[in-house]
């Protein structure tokens, strides 16, 4: 039998009406609020971290952290995204539906043995034993945990999904600072990764285990398996190039505090990936819906993204360096100079991830790798560029220009599908996104003046993400 549906299937879930981009406005905010709080912890305990490790053993938990991260990414395309879409299409209980949640586990937990073999190669590389030992368990376990997370996706449970994340990064900093406290250094830092997945195993859903059974037969359909391996192949591209900066770091510079500076602060200049990244976590459900209003989803996504990663840049571009100090270990202070190349780059990261989702959400693979190739090109030259240069800080200026040009990629691959106007509002994204760098710039001076700015820039955001008005439906197509 088929075992993937197309985008509209007869038989569908019964009651199923027309889904816009309504819960992008309202749940979208949450969202982002989640994975900002996820950033804001877990930037926490690396801070802590830095504190506790000496340079080089930080820079070895910092690229086996973002080597984790990687892992997480692609467990997220190769297990939940396509179980998003099962759960979005079909009824609990539907043969369909065990069809799909069976698929999941059995990719999930091969996946994880595959996970845990390479990720032990590659850190081997810039890791002692010890370390190469829990990457390769908290590999595994990431994997395992992964049909979790499709499931809250698929049934649109936002909520839930926020609460969960929660409890993973508080579990993985608090497990993984005290076991530092005890003594083990860049080990026992990563334990806290191994924690954080087993939290959210233990938090599956009972309708997620009444709906899973045997069915060894669906390893053998191989539309599930070409659905799988597009958006698989897809995420780990785009994880490869979000990380591979850090990792490059950690490989080929000395580690010393310049090292370990540059990979501290590119953690935070990542911001406007998390916090715009519950925009593109609500889209893509909701475009796997049957009967999708696809240009009001993308609109609403595109609006959501603009108010969301712009102003996060600029925030991040322009910290005073005497807060960023409040919480920085002192012996990085030289690596400040670094951040607003590291913020351009995480818009460009950012922007990546929001054009990937939407391609993939509308099942448009091939346009979504080939733009992908695209940025590849740019990032790989921004990066080697940039290192044959000036060493980490022409890494950062390189990284910026190949993220913001593979980005731009992207967009023109994605530009077909995108709805009708996007390029005027992506110009005046980058206009207001350049006023208020310059105006937080202006305040940087005088670091009270420019948390108020902030905290009023917040305030307008949220009030412009709630807004019932917020997408210009007179120029949307109805899909």
């Amino acid at each position: 039998m088929s075992a993937v549906p197309p985008a509209v299937v007869p038989g569908d879930r019964p009651g199923t009406t027309a889904v816009d981009g309504a819960l992008v406005s309202s749940q979208g905010p949450l969202v982002s609020a989640s994975m900002g709080l996820v950033a804001v912890i877990g930037y926490a305990g690396a801070l802590v971290l830095a504190h506790l490790l000496d340079a080089p053993d930080y820079s070895v938990y910092a690229a086996a952290a973002t080597l984790l991260g990687t892992v997480g990414v692609f467990a997220a395309a190769l297990v939940p995204m396509p179980l998003t879409h099962v759960i979005r299409t079909h009824p609990a209980r539907s043969e369909e539906r065990r069809r799909g949640i069976a698929f999941a586990w059995s990719v999930s937990a091969a996946g994880g043995v595959v996970a845990a073999a390479v990720t032990a190669l590659v850190a081997t590389a810039f890791a002692p034993a010890g370390v190469v030992a829990v990457v390769a368990a908290s590999a595994l376990v990431l994997f395992l945990a992964s049909p979790v997370w499709g499931w809250f996706h698929g049934e649109l449970r936002f909520v839930r999904n926020a609460v969960v994340l929660e409890a993973e990064i508080g579990a993985r900093v608090l497990v993984g600072v005290g076991v530092v406290l005890l003594g083990w250094g860049a080990g026992g830092a990563l334990t806290g990764f191994l924690a954080g997945s087993l939290m959210v195993l233990l938090s599956a859903p009972r309708a997620l285990w009444r709906d899973l059974s045997w069915r060894t037969d669906v390893l053998r359909e191989r539309a599930r398996w070409a659905e799988t391996g597009d958006i698989a192949a897809t995420q780990l591209v785009v994880s490869t190039l979000v990380g591979a900066d850090v990792v490059l770091v950690a490989a080929l510079a000395d580690p010393d505090a310049v090292s370990a500076g540059y990979q501290a602060l590119a953690t935070l200049a990542k911001a406007p990936v998390y916090v715009a990244a519950g925009a593109v976590a609500v889209a893509y459900p909701l475009l796997r819906s049957a009967r999708a209003r696809t240009d009001h989803i993308i609109g609403t996504t595109l609006r959501s993204f603009a108010l969301l990663a712009g102003p996060a840049a600029a925030v991040v571009a322009t910290v005073p360096p005497g807060l960023v100090l409040l919480v920085f270990p002192e012996r990085y202070a030289g690596s400040l100079r670094l951040l607003p190349a590291l913020a351009a780059a995480g818009v460009g990261y950012a922007a990546l991830t929001l054009f990937t989702s939407v391609l993939l959400g509308l099942r448009a693979y091939r346009r979504c790798q080939a733009g992908l190739l695209v940025a590849a090109l740019f990032l790989a030259a921004g990066l080697g560029g940039g290192w044959q240069l000036a060493g980490v800080p022409g890494l950062a200026a390189g990284t910026a220009l190949g993220a913001l040009l593979g980005a731009g990629g992207l967009w023109v691959a994605a530009t077909p599908v995108l709805p009708p106007g996007t390029l005027r509002r992506a110009r005046s994204a980058l206009l207001a996104a350049a006023a208020l760098t310059t105006l937080l710039a202006g305040a940087r001076s005088v670091p009270a003046l420019w948390v108020g700015a902030v905290l009023l820039l917040g305030g307008v955001v949220l009030w412009q993400l709630r807004r019932p008005d917020a997408v210009p439906t007179d120029e949307l197509e109805t899909s």
